[in-house]
Parts: structure tokens; C-alpha cells; sequence
């Protein structure tokens, strides 16, 4: 068996929601970590998954957090440097007892949680932060494009959002006509920024920079795409995280799992029957505004299939050929919740 194979790491936050809390595990390059063991129930998509972490030897002030209400945990664990989430959740009871000559600590968590974020970009700082100040006091995570003119100018945006005390950051890299942000201030920020934990990438190529992102952040900072939904399977391949796609969630949440529990040639299959749809809808990105809000509005989300965006002649040929693929897309997903490509 290789070496590899025994090099087992994890990471694991815990704190109440907008706080430090603690980290413990293999942080850095360090190799010592205290020892944990942990299960996971996983249920349906109804019911909540429950958890038991066993941590041994927390220090006294670790233990002394415990104590505190509403207290939140994420645990990564993998190998070397590949560490995917396992859970997060609610902290819901607390036990320590000792172990012959150690102390072990039991936490009960329940993974109940689901994250939202909310669109803090703006013309302005103010205005954005305005909106990342209104989202953290719902509780939800801020998405921001951040303009880049140069690094300091763009460190200094970043730092402004990160005093406004949000729960958790995206950045968007969006740049579809060029590289975007450059990778390595990207990285030195997660560095800096106690609040950038996500980054979703949308620009020229963004395979590689994917790629360049997760190894620079040893894979701890979660990657994401979203424009590059015509690259799914790539982006897999390459390890992220996940995938921000605007609509046919039912079709695109089932090819992560597929892909995600090793069945990479259905997900492939399901992917090349979505192709005509990304075809037309990814030509341009007021084009893919008008598609899928028509999309979601023929699904009823929306009483309307209009848009505020100006710049395109969505004209009868644009309709006609938008709701042929409107079709298609509808048709497939009846077929994925069918059974088809499972």
C-alpha cells in the first residue's frame, strides 16, 4: 500500500457564527494533530444527518468554548493535502470523560444547516458595504466582486468588507474576457482575511486557475465556478469544491453526484445531454440572463419573464430557439428525476 494512503489529515473549526472560535488538526504544514475520531449518519434529503467527534487532549481553554451556546463545527479530513468537508453543523451536546490516561470530548452535531449567500456587489464601497452590513444581520454569507485595478487597491476593498464582521465571503473572480484577479494575491489574501473563505472563479480558462488556487491554499479554501458550467466535468476532475450553476439545478446537483460517488461516466452521459441547453444559453452573459430567468419563470418562480439588464435584442428568433432548449431542459429533468441516469 503507498505511504500516501497513511497520510491522513483533517481540519476542524468550531466557534459561534461571526467569532475565531478554534481550529485544531493539521494546519499549515504542521503534522502534529490531535488525535479525533468521528462518525456520520447520513440520511435522506429530508432529515437532517447527526454526527458524533471524538477530540482528545482539548486544551483546557478549548474546552472552556465548549461551554458557549450556538456553537457551529466544520470538519475536512482526507489525505495530505486533499481534505473534503465531512460536515458542518450545530453543536447540540458536549460530554468529556476520561479515556485510561487521556481526555476525550464528545461533541453531538447535527448537519442540518444550509448555507445562504447574498449578492453584495455594488457600484460602490459604500454600497457594497451597505449590503454585506444588511446580509450579515440576516445571518447569510456575502458574494462580492471586487473591481481589481491593483493589488493594493484591491487589498484594501477586501479588508474593508472583512470589518464589517461577515460570517463567511466569497469572492467572485469575474473576468470573462481576461484572467481575472491575479492567482497569487488571491492566495495571500486567504492568508490575511479571517472572513475569505470561498472563492468562485469565472474567467478565461479558469481550469488551470482552479488548479493554481487549490494548491496554493494547501485545497482549504473552498473553489467554485459558476459561468464555467460548460467546463462541469473538467472542474471536477480538477477537485472543486463546487459548482454555482444559475438554473437546472435538479440536472446539474444530480451529475455532482454522480461524479462525487465515483461514477464519473454517468455523470459524463448526463452532461453531454445538457450540452445543446449550455450551448445556447452560455453565448453571452446578458443572453444567459434572459434564458434562465425565462426558464425559471416557465417554472414558476418568477410572474414574469423579464430582465433589468439592457444591451441585447432578445428578439422572436432569440424566444423561438429559448424555449426549444426550455423544452429540452424540462424534458431532461423529468427524465433525472425518473431514474434515467442514475
Amino acid at each position: 500500500m503507498s505511504r500516501e494512503n497513511w497520510n491522513r489529515s483533517y481540519i476542524m473549526k468550531i466557534g459561534k457564527k461571526g467569532s475565531n472560535g478554534f481550529e485544531i488538526g493539521n494546519i499549515g504544514q504542521s503534522k502534529d494533530a490531535l488525535h479525533i475520531s468521528f462518525s456520520i449518519e447520513k440520511c435522506d434529503t429530508e432529515t437532517a444527518n447527526n454526527g458524533k467527534i471524538q477530540i482528545w487532549n482539548l486544551s483546557d481553554a478549548n474546552l472552556k468554548l465548549l461551554d458557549l451556546k450556538d456553537l457551529i463545527v466544520e470538519l475536512r479530513a482526507g489525505y495530505g493535502n486533499t481534505l473534503n468537508l465531512v460536515t458542518v453543523g450545530d453543536v447540540t451536546a458536549v460530554t468529556t470523560t476520561m479515556d485510561k490516561a487521556d481526555r476525550m470530548t464528545e461533541l453531538e452535531v447535527v448537519d442540518g444547516r444550509v448555507p445562504v449567500f447574498g449578492a453584495g456587489t455594488a457600484h460602490t464601497l459604500d454600497e457594497c458595504l451597505g449590503f454585506v452590513r444588511e446580509l450579515t444581520e440576516f445571518g447569510a454569507g456575502c458574494m462580492v466582486n471586487i473591481p481589481y485595478e491593483n493589488d493594493v487597491q484591491y487589498r484594501e476593498y477586501i479588508r474593508a468588507i472583512d470589518a464589517q464582521n461577515p460570517s463567511c465571503l466569497m469572492v467572485q473572480d469575474y473576468d470573462l474576457l481576461g484572467p481575472g484577479v491575479p492567482a497569487e494575491l488571491l492566495a495571500a489574501l486567504y492568508d490575511e482575511i479571517e472572513s475569505y473563505q470561498c472563492l468562485k472563479i469565472e474567467t478565461q480558462l479558469p481550469g488551470p486557475k482552479m488548479t493554481k488556487m487549490l494548491r496554493a491554499t494547501e485545497n482549504r479554501l473552498h473553489i467554485s465556478g459558476g459561468w464555467c458550467i460548460t467546463q462541469y466535468i473538467e472542474a471536477l476532475d480538477r477537485g472543486v469544491h463546487g459548482m454555482v450553476p444559475t438554473g437546472m439545478n435538479e440536472i446539474f446537483c444530480k451529475l455532482d453526484r454522480l461524479y462525487r460517488n465515483g461514477s464519473r461516466e454517468k455523470a459524463n452521459r448526463l452532461f453531454l445531454a445538457v450540452q445543446p441547453v449550455i450551448a445556447f444559453a452560455n453565448q453571452q452573459s446578458t443572453l444567459s440572463l434572459y434564458f434562465y430567468k425565462r426558464l425559471l419563470w416557465k417554472q414558476g418562480f418568477y410572474q414574469t419573464p423579464k430582465i433589468r439588464t439592457a444591451g441585447l435584442d432578445f428578439d422572436d428568433y432569440f424566444i423561438r430557439i429559448a424555449d426549444e432548449q426550455i423544452d429540452r431542459a424540462l424534458a431532461l429533468i423529468s427524465e433525472v428525476k425518473a431514474g434515467k441516469y442514475d
